[in-house]
Parts: C-alpha cells; sequence; structure tokens
C-alpha cells in the first residue's frame, strides 16, 4: 500500500481518461476541493424541491459512474468485467434513489450521504478484489467520504442552524451583521467595534463572505439564497483542512497504515462537519493555522523564500481573520531560532527571509487592533466577554473542581449540558466539555441526542479512547528515536500541542461560561492528536511482538466504531431535522 505517487496502469480508453484526471486532480486537490464546493450549489441552494432532487440524483449518478469508469481504467482484464461493474453501478445508484423517493420523500441530504458513502465502499471493495488497493487509492477514497459527510451536513442544516454569535439576516449584530455591514456599506465599521456584538473580529472572513455575497447577486441570485451560500465557502475551508492535515502527516513522516488512520480520524471527525456548516470566522482561522504549520515543515526542509512568504501570509491572514491565530507563532519561532543558530554560515540569508517574513506578517495580523487601537482606545487583546448573571456563568464552582471532577453523572448524558436547555447541570470540566463539543458541538445534534442515546454514547467513547491513545501517542513519539522527524520536527509538534492546549484552558478558566469550553478554540490539537494516533498505530504494526499487532488492531477498530457512531448519530440527526 505504499504507491502513493505512483500512477496505476490503464488501457487507455474512457477508464484511461477518468483515471488520469483523477490523477491530475490528485496532484492539485484543493483545485478539486473547490470544483466540488462550486458544483455542490446546486443542491445546497434553497429547500428541498423537484428540481434540487433531480439534480441531487443526478449528482450521484454521475458520481457513482465516475468512481466505476475509474475503477474499470485500473483494471487490466477484459471489456465483460467493464460492463459489469457498470451495470451494478448503474443498479447501486437506481436502488438508491428508490429507497430516495419511496422512504425519505425529499431527504436528499440523506441521499447524499448513503449513496455517496455507498459509491465509495463498492469502490473500496472493487479495487481490493482487482488488487489496486495503494494507499493512493485509499487516501482519495477518504477524501471523497469526508466531503460527502460535509455536504450532506451542510445541506441539511442552514445558517439559521446549529451556529455560533451568528444570529440572523436583519439582526444588525453577529457575524451575520457584521457581514451584512460589510455587504451594504462596503467599507470596514466606522464606529468603536466594542458597541455592536461580535464586530470587534478582524474582519477578513467577513470581507470574503461579504464579496461572496454580491457575486452571487450580481448574477441574480436571491441574497438570501446568496447568504445561505456562505456554508459553500465554510464547506471548502473544511475540505481544505482535511487536505492540509493530509500534508502535515506525510510531511511528518507517515505513511501507509499510519498516513491511512490519520486521515481517517480527520476525514470522519464530526468537528469538521459542523464547521462546515458554521458561517462564523472559526474555519478559515483553522484552515491558516493549518497552512502555517505545514509551510514551516516545508521551509525547515527548503529553507526556501517562497515558504517563508506562504508562512508570513498564513499567520498574517489568520491573524485579520481571528487573534488566536497566533498561537501557532511561538512554535514557528522555534524553528526560526534554531535554524539560525545551527546554520550560522547562512545568517545573512536567514536575516533577509526573517526580515521579509516580520514585513508581510505584521502589517497584515496587526492592522485591525492598530487601527481599533488608535481611534477608539480598544485594547489589543480584547475579547467580548458575557456578563455574570449570564446562564450559562460557571465561575462560582470552584478551580479544583472544574479541573479534576470527572463524576461519573457527567458520563450518563454525554451531550453538552446547559441548564438553559433544561439539562441537570451545567458543564464545567474543559477537557469533559472538549470531548463532548468535538463529538456533538452545542447545537441541533446535541440537543436531539436522546432520540439515540446508544450511538452517541459509542461516539464520544470512541473519541474519548482515540484521545487518550493519541495523547500516549505524542508522548512515546517525542521520547522515541524516528528517522522521519528529528528532534526539531518533535519540538515544534510538542510547542503546537503545549500553547494551544494551555490557551485553551486560560480561556475556560478567564471566560468561565459554559459556551467556551468548546472544541472550536482548540481544533489544531485534533490534528495533532490524529498524527501521533496515526504514528503509533504505524509503530504497532511495524513491532514484531504479536501483542503491539493486536493493539494496533484494536485500535484500528475503535476508529471503524468512531467512523460508524458518527455516520449514525449525523445521518439520524440529520434526517429527523428534515422530518421536524
Amino acid at each position: 500500500m505504499e504507491q502513493i505517487n505512483k500512477p496505476e496502469k490503464t488501457n487507455g480508453g474512457i477508464g484511461s481518461i477518468v483515471s488520469d484526471t483523477a490523477a491530475l486532480l490528485y496532484k492539485h486537490p484543493i483545485l478539486l476541493a473547490a470544483l466540488l464546493c462550486i458544483m455542490s450549489m446546486t443542491v445546497s441552494t434553497g429547500g428541498p424541491s423537484l428540481v434540487n432532487s433531480l439534480v441531487c440524483g443526478v449528482f450521484i449518478i454521475l458520481l457513482g459512474t465516475g468512481a466505476a469508469a475509474y475503477s474499470a481504467g485500473l483494471y487490466e482484464g477484459g471489456e465483460k468485467l467493464r460492463r459489469v461493474i457498470a451495470i451494478a453501478s448503474a443498479g447501486v445508484m437506481a436502488a438508491g434513489i428508490f429507497i430516495y423517493g419511496s422512504f425519505l420523500k425529499g431527504s436528499y441530504s440523506v441521499v447524499i450521504m448513503n449513496g455517496g458513502l455507498a459509491v465509495c465502499v463498492g469502490a473500496f471493495f472493487y479495487l481490493l478484489a482487482c488488487k489496486k488497493l495503494s494507499t493512493r487509492n485509499v487516501i482519495l477514497l477518504l477524501f471523497a467520504a469526508g466531503f460527502i459527510m460535509r455536504l450532506s451536513y451542510i445541506v441539511a442544516m442552514s445558517t439559521g442552524q446549529v451556529q455560533h454569535d451568528v444570529y440572523s439576516p436583519g439582526a444588525g449584530a453577529g457575524h451575520a451583521g457584521y457581514i451584512e455591514y460589510l455587504y451594504n456599506n462596503g467599507h470596514l465599521p466606522d464606529f468603536d467595534v466594542r458597541t455592536i456584538d461580535q464586530f470587534y473580529h478582524p474582519p477578513l472572513h467577513h470581507i470574503i463572505c461579504a464579496v461572496w455575497m454580491r457575486l452571487q447577486t450580481l448574477m441574480g441570485v436571491e441574497y438570501l439564497s446568496a447568504y445561505e451560500n456562505i456554508q459553500i465557502l465554510t464547506l471548502f475551508y473544511s475540505c481544505l483542512c482535511l487536505i492540509l492535515a493530509y500534508k502535515i502527516f506525510r510531511r511528518a513522516g507517515l505513511s501507509g497504515a499510519a498516513l491511512i488512520t490519520a486521515t481517517t480520524v480527520i476525514s470522519f471527525c464530526p468537528t469538521f462537519y459542523f464547521l462546515s456548516g458554521s458561517i462564523n470566522n472559526d474555519i478559515l482561522s483553522i484552515t491558516f493555522m493549518l497552512g502555517a504549520i505545514l509551510n514551516t515543515l516545508y521551509w525547515y526542509k527548503s529553507r526556501s523564500m517562497g515558504r517563508m512568504i506562504c508562512i508570513a501570509l498564513c499567520i498574517g491572514l489568520g491573524m485579520m481573520t481571528k487573534l488566536s491565530v497566533w498561537m501557532v507563532a511561538p512554535a514557528v519561532a522555534l524553528v526560526f531560532i534554531f535554524v539560525f543558530f545551527t546554520d550560522i554560515k547562512n545568517w545573512l540569508k536567514n536575516l533577509v527571509q526573517y526580515s521579509v517574513f516580520i514585513i508581510i506578517c505584521a502589517p497584515i495580523g496587526l492592522f485591525w487592533s492598530v487601527r481599533n487601537f488608535l481611534r477608539w482606545g480598544v485594547p489589543f487583546t480584547y475579547v467580548q466577554r458575557l456578563s455574570e448573571r449570564s446562564a450559562q456563568y460557571i465561575g462560582d464552582i470552584p478551580l479544583l473542581t472544574r479541573l479534576f471532577d470527572l463524576s461519573p453523572y457527567q458520563f450518563a448524558d454525554v451531550a453538552p449540558q446547559f441548564t438553559m436547555y433544561k439539562n441537570g447541570y451545567d458543564e464545567f470540566n474543559p477537557l469533559v466539555g472538549f470531548f463532548k463539543t468535538s463529538a456533538f458541538d452545542e447545537g441541533i445534534c446535541a440537543r436531539r441526542y436522546s432520540q439515540l442515546p446508544g450511538f452517541s454514547h459509542i461516539l464520544f467513547f470512541s473519541v474519548v479512547i482515540l484521545g487518550l491513545a493519541s495523547f500516549v501517542g505524542m508522548i512515546i513519539m517525542l521520547i522515541k528515536k524516528n528517522s522521519k522527524m528529528d528532534g526539531l520536527t518533535k519540538a515544534f509538534f510538542a510547542s503546537l500541542y503545549f500553547v494551544i492546549f494551555t490557551m485553551y484552558y486560560y480561556f475556560c478558566l478567564d471566560f468561565p461560561h459554559v459556551c467556551t469550553m468548546n472544541v472550536r478554540y482548540g481544533v489544531p490539537l485534533i490534528v495533532i492528536g490524529a498524527l501521533s494516533l496515526g504514528w503509533l498505530i504505524g509503530e504497532l504494526f511495524k513491532s514484531k511482538r504479536r501483542a503491539a499487532r493486536i493493539g494496533g488492531g484494536i485500535l484500528c477498530g475503535v476508529i471503524g466504531i468512531y467512523f460508524m457512531g458518527g455516520y449514525m448519530v449525523y445521518n439520524l440527526c440529520i434526517n429527523a431535522q428534515l422530518r421536524f
């Protein structure tokens, strides 16, 4: 399973064309993600309708046909088998559409999820039977499945559901009001940004959203539909996170089973499902953080000016999206300092590159804070606070209780707890809150969780097991000698983890409200955890000890359970959302 960059042989014809196209898109996955997201507008705009239902059916049929043709192009046998595959694929698609029309009655997001995943599974087993199941093809299938899960989520969940601090069009506040202000006025806020909820955030994400809406309305798209299609942007960012995470794993030395398992965790991570539909600035800021991490790893090997500029842009533009992107800077600085003193003969070249970094990054990243400080005296580190009279306030709970209380009652109901949602208590432990929100966020899936308690528990506890295993894997990875990851790379990841984890806890304690204990404030920890978990599984499988290989198999089984639990929870919740 190591043929990750080696193109497979084909026999010409349609199969060869599709295979060559797939190979090209594999080399440019960001372009592929952009194309798929644009295509998705045909099924994401507006409510269930006959037209959109037909488009959905055609979309799935094309997807299935393409997968079959690609698989056929990899097969070096005769035409008979190709015809069998084509007929079987068409039959599966026809059956899926029949089920859609007969039973789901308009739940085309469920069709996208189930039909799309069925195609992926079918392609997997076909490639397995043909002995063409390379690492490259498995990764492609994981990308496809991850995209399908994200798309089905945004089709079901509108911009008025499962959001954070967004509000609604016309409200004049929140992220929705911020985007509308830029759309209507065409300039940055000309008043103290502290006076309107959420306007204190840096404006890059909101500017992009406003421009995206303007482009659509100029082409005749209705205003509310254009607003709804902001989710196309966040879907694209979430797909970019998957691609960037995969590239980080490869750059860190993962391959084979280690690479596949790490990518699987991110492909099927529920956090990236609901961030696909959340139109605030979280997912774009996370994308820039991962971009900075990846380009730092590239620069460490190449020392090129191009990569240095990419790092500067990722951190600078990231801070123009959300100031918390600064958290990657200490780890990046660690790499810069190490390289400077260990490559002293090239001190002038390195100094020039560091100067270029500062010249690009500092003005972009600090522009918003400096502007607001000079014009209205807004502190550089200003963050809007909730009142102590808020129903979410938990500042009266003792510190030791918040940090160390893991009483069993907290796990009887694995959805995040809010007394304002008529739960028995308010969530208070940051670690428990992190795990719960990584599986369910705070929205409709969490509140409707009681309809499917078995699957929710399966998802939650598999998340906990994988999280603990990834932490153990990280400790071992940092200690054990590794030919593919030198000491600086280990220190880089350890520094990232330490800073982000520490700041997550600091934020939870400094802003003692239930909503601050959300995974969206520490998403890069999931990527680092997936890297550590993949590395651990790879090491276990390489071991000559039978017990170690069994342990690796058990962890892979837990990943399978994690996927199935998430699939069932989000499938059923999406179906419930469309029915009620």
